[in-house]
Order: C-alpha cells, then structure tokens, then sequence
C-alpha cells in the first residue's frame, strides 16, 4: 500500500523538469518555502537536528556510509539518509546501517499522507516523490523511539547524528532545509545534471557550496580544481562558516586501511574520516584511534567497486564473477574502469570470458562513457584481449522497457570499434529491454563456456546495478541484506 503510494506521487524526473522550468525565470528559486510549508502541514520539528551535510558530484553516498560507520563504532544511534535506492527506497531512510523495517516505512508514509491529503489546497497539492521520502526521513529520525527501533542496543549518549546525503546540488536540494548544520563535506565537483546546476565547474560549485551554514565547519577534498576552490573559499566567507573558511582534506593515510574497494575511495575515506574526527570533537567524545579504524574497515556502500564471486544464475552455473560499479559520468567511468583493470591483468589472456552490461540515461554522452569503457577497459590495440560480449541492457525489472536507446548505444559501440580497433576483434552485441533477459543472456553463455570463467562487469548507471542485484535477490541468488551497511 505504501509503496503504491509513494509511486502515485510526482515522479524525480518530472519534479526536474518544473524545476528546471522555473529557473529558467528565477535563477535565485529554492526550494526553501516549498520544504517549510510542508514541514509545518506535516507537524515535524526538524530545529534542533544534529546534522552532517554531503554533496559532491562523485563519492558522496561513499563518504556518508563512511561516516555512519565510524560513528557506530563508537555507539552512537546514527540516521542517515541517501538517495537513490538500489533495490527498495526502504534503503534511503536508514538508522545504524539498517534500512527502515517495512511497518516503520508504512507508519510515516501514512502518517504524512494523511496530514498532506487532510490540507490539500487542490487536488494535486502533494509532494513529489524526493520530498516525501526527504520528510518521511525528518518524520523517522525525529519522533522514533530507538529503544523500539532497536532494543537490543545500547547507546552511550542521548546525541543522534543525523546524516544527509545530497540528493542533487545543494542550495535547492530538499535536504538544504534544516536550519543549522554542524559540520558540512564537499566531494569532488565535476559535470553532472548541468541543465540544473550550469555549465561549468564554478556554477556546479557555486550550488552545491548552498549547503554552507554561519557557523559550520566546512570540508572539501583536496582534488579540487584551482577554480572549484575559489568558488567554495568566497561562499565559505560569504555564508559565515566557522572562522570563514573551508578545510581541504587529503585522501585517508596509508595506515588506515578500508574494505571499500577501488583507489577514490581513500579520497572519500579521508574527507570521511576528517569530518568525523571534527563531529566527535565538537560534542566533546573522545576520539578513539582504535574504534575509527575499526569504523572505517568495517564500512560497506553496495553497488559501487562491488564484487560477487560464483554468482550461481541457476542451481549449476557457478563460472560467473560480476564486478559492478553505478558510475556514470566520465571521470566516475574512468575511475571504475581503473578498479575493474586492477582486479586482473587484461593483457593476460587465461581463457577467460569478458562480458560489458552497460546502459546509461538518455541524457548521458553514451558516446563518451562507452569511449572510455572501450579503450581503457577492452581496447584490442597494445594486446588487451578486449571485451567478448557487451549486453546493452534497459533497466526494467519486470516488464520490458523497450530497446530504442539500447539500438543506439550498439550503434555507437560499433563506431567506437571501428574507430579505435581495426586490428582487433570486434565483440558480439545484444540489447534487451529488461534486466532479467540480459541476465539470461550472461547465464547462457556461461553455459557455452563452462570451465571457462566468466567476468561480468556491469556499469553505466545505478540503475542498471541497482536492478541487477533486485532480479538477483528475487531469484534466491542473493540475500536482501547485501544492500545493508
């Protein structure tokens, strides 16, 4: 009932779209007035939150996982929020790693649904789907009693850190509403959702820096562009953040060591870690070295540099490896194509099978993405074996979305191959419209090729990782509890 709920209401793309609309006429529109008015229709108290804010373009659902770690260590009752959801949006309203239990989810979403539907204006006045899932957050991490939520545990102070992970920018996002912030983080700012937040590294910068309260400390990793950080430095200044500056934070020491795998998570981990050290200092906790690298060891976010070994797609077939990774923009490609090459030697041909599942959004550069797939990944050129197969997979779970953009994407994939590998062999194409055909096809080939072992990387959109592991989960494959942290 909740979720057919949640799903009746104003879907993400199309609250982008009527806030891409109104920018165009008032580039100074947030979404501030919108939040409060809810807020108050909703009865929920969100002024005395202890908050973490994170945004970036890349790393920042990392960092905050990173953090929600470290501070259970040191048993603190943690509430964090993310966005989006792999399998379940269950999995963006958490509280200690755990994604809110189904009766919990059902509670806040009717209980904010009846005090939005009971104050309607016009039949249509309902939040979009973010904001809702945003306050029924609000409405989890301010009114639970956590003795219920989790009576076994025991908590050494009444303090509830409260984790905010950007949903997109900064300034206009839903989760830019509560009116203090203690301690702010910044992830490395590149290109994304620029019909929204502008066309260069500045203006993306200049709104994701939205974030900044008088009074916050402010963090940033120290891979940012000379431009980049001009622009944080002057709203540093500009929104009165603590001594009226911004800390850089290097990637996380050579002696503490992380499960996380793939080399720009120690750029996350060490903004993590810092921002942590600084949480725990401000409320007076003692900071425990031992407990922090436990923390940080101990720090899981599926679905990004994730490997499964001996993934059985049926009762027989175990020569499949699947590495996964959402990236989906260039350099966040480039990055996970680094991890999956560091994985193995793909100069080194021992026999085994190499498989791409790829899709991206249509309003991705497909073109660009698939280059760097192409020649970093399964060039032919300088002796790389190259990929085998490539599935261009639509990311329907359940029913088949069509192929349309999926014939586009093999399109451009034979230009690629004939552009960069003349002299190398070209990979067998197939494009299916739904998640579990594309899998079907991976199992099947698996079968061709038994005693071989089959390596499955699959990128290009949370999405597609996100409903890979769902189809996975309902087959028996794997449990539902992959996605916790």
């Amino acid at each position: 009932g909740a979720m057919k709920g949640l799903n009746c209401l104003m879907s993400n793309a199309a609250s982008i779209a009527n806030w891409k609309k109104e920018r165009t006429t008032n580039k100074e529109a947030t979404a501030e007035a919108a939040m409060n008015a809810l807020l108050k229709r909703s009865n929920i108290d969100i002024s005395n939150l202890s908050v973490i804010h994170i945004t970036g373009t890349k790393g920042k659902g990392s960092t905050c996982a990173i953090i929600d770690s470290v501070l259970r260590q040191v048993s603190l009752p943690t509430f964090l929020i993310t966005s989006p959801n792999l399998v379940h949006p269950r999995e963006r309203l958490r509280f200690c790693g755990q994604s809110i239990s189904k009766p919990l989810f059902a509670l806040h979403f009717w209980k904010l649904w009846d005090s939005f539907f009971s104050t309607r204006s016009h039949p249509c006045d309902m939040p979009s789907y973010f904001r809702y899932l945003t306050l029924m957050f609000f409405s989890f991490c301010t009114t639970s009693d956590l003795s219920q939520i989790s009576p076994s545990s025991s908590f050494s102070t009444a303090l509830r850190p409260i984790i905010l992970e950007v949903g997109i920018g900064g300034r206009t996002d839903p989760t830019n509403i509560t009116p203090q912030t203690e301690v702010c983080g910044i992830n490395i700012i590149d290109y994304d959702h620029c019909e929204l937040l502008g066309n260069t590294l500045e203006s993306i910068a200049w709104e994701k820096s939205g974030i900044f309260k008088p009074g916050c400390f402010a963090f940033s990793v120290d891979s940012q562009t000379k431009e980049v950080q001009k622009v944080l430095e002057d709203r540093a200044k500009e929104k009165q953040v603590f001594n009226n500056q911004i800390t850089y934070t290097p990637t996380l020491p050579s002696n503490y060591h992380l499960t996380l795998d793939g080399a720009f998570q120690r750029d996350n981990a060490g903004l993590a870690l810092e921002i942590t050290k600084q949480y725990l200092t401000h409320h007076k906790i003692a900071i425990d070295e031992d407990k922090i690298k436990t923390g940080l060891y101990n720090a899981k976010w599926p679905g990004r540099a994730m490997e499964l070994n001996n993934i059985k797609l049926s009762k027989s077939e175990d020569n499949i490896k699947l590495y996964l990774d959402g990236a989906h923009t260039i350099n966040s490609v480039r990055e996970c194509i680094k991890w999956y090459k560091s994985k193995h030697d793909i100069k080194e041909d021992k026999g085994e099978k190499r498989v791409l599942m790829f899709n991206c959004k249509q309003n991705r550069n497909a073109r660009e993405l698939m280059r760097e797939v192409w020649k970093e990944g399964g060039a032919s050129k300088g002796g790389n074996k190259g990929w085998d197969r490539v599935v261009f997979c639509n990311v329907g779970v359940g029913e088949d979305l069509g192929t349309e953009w999926q014939e586009k994407n093999r399109e451009i994939w034979g230009e690629l191959e004939e552009e960069y590998g003349k002299e190398g062999k070209k990979a067998e194409t197939v494009v299916y419209g739904m998640i579990g055909k594309g899998l079907d096809d991976v199992l099947e080939y698996g079968r061709k090729n038994k005693g071989r072992r089959v390596e499955v990387l699959v990128t290009g959109s949370l999405y597609l990782v996100g409903g890979v592991l769902e189809v996975l989960i309902e087959r028996g494959v794997l449990e539902e509890s992959i996605v916790d942290l």
